[in-house]
């Protein structure tokens, strides 16, 4: 359900790619959270972020339902994460990366 990644070659792949690889990144593993949670945010809603007055609107509510998904599957505190989604984004992905291969290991 949940596949292991590297966190550090995440933020590189992210790095080298320019950021398409954190947009590929994040909807993978939302969709991999919507499958363990409910309460995981539907990825499509980041074509939201294209409409210029939304977008800081729709990055706070995805950011916060994002982090609460990784908190109902893996324990991490949702503001720590969320609070990390909104000052420097590639902390939280690691976070989050750490907590979800940890998820593969006990599922494995």
């Amino acid at each position: 359900m949940v596949k292991y990644r590297n966190p550090v070659l995440v933020i590189l792949f992210s790095i080298l790619t320019l950021g398409i690889y954190a947009i590929y990144w994040l909807v993978s593993t939302t969709n991999e959270l919507r499958r363990l949670t409910s309460v995981a945010p539907d990825p499509l809603a980041l074509f939201l972020l294209l409409i210029s007055i939304l977008n800081i609107f729709v990055w706070i509510w995805y950011s916060w339902k994002y982090s609460s998904a990784v908190e109902a599957v893996s324990g991490v505190k949702a503001i720590v994460l969320f609070i990390f989604w909104l000052v420097f984004p590639p902390v939280s992905m690691v976070i989050t990366q750490i907590d979800l291969n940890k998820k593969v290991q006990v599922t494995a």
